[in-house]
């Protein structure tokens, strides 16, 4: 303490002559909904106290400096004036002595309202530790001697009651989740509520009272509860306690709840659900950061829900989001996007904000929003949703998994917590998190390299700095824990890991943490090879029938849920029974069929479909083909830009889709390789198989060349490999295996094979290879010694040569054939002994030419023809220009970084465009580069996309346009020149999109989904 703080301290303490006595008191806020104010053991809790001068002489005094000193015990961590009274400042803090003294800002000879005068108030904000030195809650809580009011210009001391003014220290936390955040009038809605002991002993008999709402326009009531109610919580533990509940009416609220002991005076602070909207035009409102550094941005999320079962909204857009708290929040860029169309029963939609936040620490941020629409020509708007409440900070911590399911044992946890104080971080502590559930393993805390760790303590573990560098100022450092097991939950539940960082031993201690969320496993044979196309007012269904078969029964659904309820063995059903939530559309027996196309169908409505194969006695297979959740199918209208048609397989099939010009296209899923036609004069063929799905002998792992093979004229062939590590090559036009070759033994292919055809080879590989074509496979396996290269005869299977180094990482993306120069350009994953990986090979002996180190590389190198140059994506963020003939560096632009360290950078290898490229990132954007005049890329613009595919792009009558697969079920049409978002189709529901091609000679643009689906669609898309 300094010698002028103790000099004033001094003299305000003593009387003052010649001043009369003056009053003030101080009130402590309880929070909504409670009947005192708060705070929780060993933990971060924030005190609010309302001042008020209540003199009732009359002078010129006025009250403008107050103290408040905290009892034995307590840590003081920081203050702030509230929100409501700018007019006040930090003059003076202690933690040791845990006293705060607040100040007007206006001075004694400064003009302005100095202060409070008699009958005015200001309130002010403590951030406090209470001690767990009891058993039980202690009531009437209060501040202690040294406590002060005066005037600080004319030295009048204001009296006041300590003993008036108190608080609760609680002995149990209490957080709560309610989801889902949106659902309909009478929806049920799952309350998980955390407990933890935060006493000094084990507790028994712990419960929570039943929620209620804040909302009491929006009452809840109350369902079953997950037994036992009543729970034993060991010290340091952790209580989980689930409940479903029903909103009965439409409006907002949050669900509010307390902990107790079922004897004694143990309880906690009541604890709030995120704000929950109920009704038909739903949304959520979240922000990715609640622990923002000054000057960072943020993201405001809005998700837009429509729970009605037959209302579509149009023209869905949001309005201004409003921000609330005392931080400054700048408006960065936002909505995206600005509004969605049309918002069918049960689909949904976000849109994104940016801000910038800035102020002092502890100052807070939250915004406010809702959305609006159009119902059957009507405007319609939803509630006012809020985000939950940020705030600005200089130390935070981030931990590695946020997530972590109940199964994984042996589990390290990375917490790396960041420091933008002012001084270095020189002690970190990790409270022990709920011992029942998060379960430590003998190793435990792991030591760090001029660190000094202390593992023996009961409640924590904590790393204390050799030296004062600790972690610097603008800096970061890592600790880990290993978990050897986590107790099982029945649904995923959100528990807090809670840090204490030292900067100086005399200076306040700071509180950080974050969240780890547990997450919550004699019939017919049936028939095989089961797909759809949905078209125009139709859905054909086809299959192959086993052996062992009588007949079919073709159930449907409507919706996205699928056929719930098998047929009975020995049961004969008609056309129109009604099976559980579904209908029978198709009966046979004795039968032959393999094919169905059901008419019957609305468009614009999705239905599932499952076939039940039936064998002479009618006993039925299972219907899980080609899974359990069935076919689902979506017939459209050809008009407005709808879909030509659709081509449902079951499993995913994202990968891009292989044009055979005005042909058709091929593609795969899961171990089956697939081809549709294309026919534009009858719309009833178009999108029809070329041949049934062709079943390799694995997994097909990436998108395959479709090429044409020396001495066979008119033919197109597929190229493909499996993840057993068998490669081959198939007639496009009927399927049927030129060679398979499974001598081999080459492990997991799943990289993209390419090919060197002896018609466009150069005069080099005629005098090599003077009647050959050749195709070249590269495998994903994890041992660096087994990863090997191998170039076969592309007509016969036969080997020519095999690359095998012994230090070759994974090779997941596509490899390049440079024709000009005869290399082969691999890239691969970086791992132990397998760090240059980017490797250059002579196309036509297999010798290693060349090799570079460029960080993970999983994603195909591309040659740009333009610049010539390759171009090398690197998972950690960084594109690279390279020199074909030197394989030197010739630029290199780092453009993103991973969102985690097993997730890569982009989503895609960027694609080339003009001297420069587009690139995917995992971030949501897409981005167009070009190069400067210094032959560096420069940015020209960016457009978020969520979730984007790789791109493709179109020049159609002089206009250029991107094309990109987004993770909001849609594909995006992105204008060359300055990235406008110009146009979107949808696939269904928010999932992932696959990479789209395009067929420029019929104008139609072909992708894949999450959902099975592979859709043609005329190109350019419709504003």
């Amino acid at each position: 303490m300094n010698v002028r703080v103790l000099t004033l301290l001094t003299a305000v303490l003593l009387p003052v002559m010649g001043f009369a006595q003056t009053t003030w008191t101080a009130r402590f806020i309880a929070a909504p909904g409670e009947p005192v104010a708060r705070v929780v053991m060993d933990d971060a809790s924030d005190l609010t106290i309302e001042v008020r001068n209540t003199a009732t002489t009359v002078n010129d005094s006025r009250l403008s400096e107050v103290s408040f000193v905290l009892p034995v015990g307590y840590q003081l961590l920081n203050g702030l004036p509230a929100a409501e009274s700018p007019q006040w400042k930090i003059e003076y803090f202690d933690a040791n002595s845990r006293r705060i003294t607040f100040q007007s800002v206006v001075g004694c000879s400064e003009p302005g309202a100095r202060g409070l005068g008699r009958g005015e108030s200001a309130r002010f904000v403590l951030s406090v530790v209470a001690p767990s030195d009891r058993a039980t809650d202690k009531t009437n809580e209060q501040l202690v001697a040294g406590t002060y009011g005066r005037d600080q210009c004319n030295g009048a001391n204001y009296t006041t009651s300590l003993n008036s003014a108190f608080w609760t220290r609680s002995s149990l936390d209490a957080s709560m989740t309610l989801s889902p955040r949106g659902l309909a009038v009478n929806g049920t809605a799952a309350a998980r509520i955390v407990v933890e002991n935060r006493t000094n002993m084990n507790m028994a008999s712990l419960t929570v009272d039943d929620p209620i709402s804040t909302n009491s326009a929006v009452p809840l009531t109350i369902g079953t509860k997950e037994a036992p109610i009543n729970k034993t919580v060991p010290l340091r533990g952790a209580g989980v306690f689930v409940m479903n509940v029903r909103p009965t009416a439409a409006g907002t609220l949050s669900a509010r709840v307390r902990a107790r002991a079922t004897s004694g005076t143990i309880t906690s602070s009541l604890a709030d659900s995120a704000v929950v909207n109920v009704g038909d035009l739903v949304a959520a409102a979240d922000v990715d950061t609640l622990d923002a550094f000054a000057n960072e941005q943020v993201t405001l999320r809005l998700t837009v829900l429509n729970t009605s079962t037959a209302n579509t909204y149009t023209n869905v857009r949001p309005r201004l989001p409003v921000q609330m708290g005392n931080a400054t929040a700048t408006f960065v860029s936002g909505p995206s996007p600005e509004a969605v169309p049309q918002l069918a029963p049960g689909a949904s939609a976000q849109f994104t904000w940016r801000y910038q936040v800035s102020g002092a620490p502890g100052a807070s941020y939250q915004f406010q929003t809702r959305v609006d629409a159009t119902l059957n020509g009507a405007a319609v708007a939803g509630d006012l949703v809020s985000a939950r409440k940020g705030k600005v900070v200089e130390h935070r911590v981030r931990i590695s998994h946020e997530t972590v399911s109940t199964a994984v044992t042996g589990l390290t946890i990375a917490y790396t917590v960041q420091n933008r104080g002012t001084l270095p971080i020189i002690e970190v502590k990790l409270f022990k998190p709920a011992v029942n559930y998060f379960a430590v393993a003998a190793s435990g805390p792991q030591t760090l390299n001029g660190w000094t760790l202390y593992n023996n303590e009961a409640a924590a573990y904590r790393w204390e700095s050799n030296s004062v560098t600790g972690i610097p100022v603008g800096g970061e450092l890592t600790f880990r824990v290993t978990y050897s097991g986590f107790t099982a939950v029945t649904g995923d539940t959100p528990f807090r890991h809670r840090m204490e960082l030292v900067q100086d031993y005399n200076e306040p201690r700071i509180r950080v943490d974050g969240t780890v969320t547990l997450l919550s496993v004699a019939n017919a044979p049936e028939v095989q090879r089961l797909t759809g196309v949905a078209r125009d007012g139709s859905v054909t269904l086809t299959w192959d029938n086993p052996f062992n078969h009588g007949g079919v029964l073709v159930l449907r659904a409507q919706g996205t849920t699928p056929p719930d309820t098998a047929p009975v063995s020995g049961t004969r059903y008609a056309v129109g029974a009604v099976l559980g939530n579904a209908t029978v559309v198709y009966s046979d027996e004795f039968s032959s069929a393999s094919s169905f196309t059901d008419t019957t169908v609305t468009n614009g409505t999705t239905y599932v479909y499952r076939v039940f194969n039936a064998d002479d006695s009618r006993r039925y297979s299972a219907g899980n083909q080609p899974t359990s959740v069935g076919l689902l199918a979506t017939p459209r209208s050809r008009a407005n830009g709808g879909p030509l048609w659709c081509y449902s397989v079951g499993l995913s099939s994202l990968f891009q889709p292989v044009t055979e010009l005005g042909a058709g296209i091929y593609s795969s899923f899961n171990d089956s390789v697939v081809g549709n036609l294309t026919n534009t004069a009858d719309p009833a063929v178009d999108g029809a198989e070329r041949f049934r799905p062709v079943k390799l002998s694995g997994a097909v792992g990436s998108r395959f060349p479709v090429v044409p093979l020396l001495g066979r004229p008119g033919q197109q062939f597929l190229v493909v490999g499996d993840q057993t590590g068998v490669p081959a090559v198939l007639n496009a036009a009927t399927g049927v295996a030129l060679w398979r070759n499974t001598a081999l033994g080459l492990g997991n292919i799943s990289s993209f094979p390419v090919t060197q055809l002896l018609d466009y080879a150069n005069p080099e590989y005629r005098a090599v290879y003077s009647n050959i074509d050749l195709a070249f496979f590269g495998t994903r396996l994890s041992s660096p010694a087994q990863n090997q290269v191998v170039a076969l005869n592309a007509a016969t299977g036969e080997l020519i040569w095999r690359y095998r180094p012994g230090d070759l990482g994974m090779i997941s993306g596509g490899m390049l054939v440079d024709y000009s120069t005869n290399r082969l350009y691999v890239a691969t994953k970086s791992g132990p002994g397998s760090n240059d990986t980017l490797r250059v090979l002579s196309s036509l002996t297999g010798q290693e030419l060349g090799r570079r180190a460029l960080g993970d590389l999983e994603f195909g190198v591309v040659r740009n023809p333009t610049s010539n140059q390759i171009l090398v994506t690197s998972s950690e963020g960084t594109v690279y220009g390279v020199d074909p003939a030197t394989y030197a560096t010739v630029w290199s632009k780092a453009i993103a970084t991973r969102p985690s360290a097993s997730t890569s950078a982009f989503t895609h290898f960027v694609r080339p465009l003009g001297r420069g490229f587009v690139a995917s990132l995992a971030n949501g954007t897409v981005e167009r580069y070009e190069m400067d005049a210094t032959n560096v890329p420069t940015r020209l613009w960016f457009t978020p996309i969520a979730g984007p595919s790789g791109s493709f792009t179109l020049n159609q009558n002089g206009v250029a346009r991107i094309y990109v697969g987004s993770s909001d079920g849609k594909v995006h049409q992105l204008e060359l020149d300055t990235g406008v978002d110009s146009g979107q189709v949808s696939l269904g529901p928010a999932q992932n999109i696959g990479t789209p091609t395009i067929d420029h000679t019929v104008g139609r643009l072909h992708v894949g989904s999450a959902d099975g689906r592979i859709c043609a669609f005329p190109v350019p898309f419709l504003p």
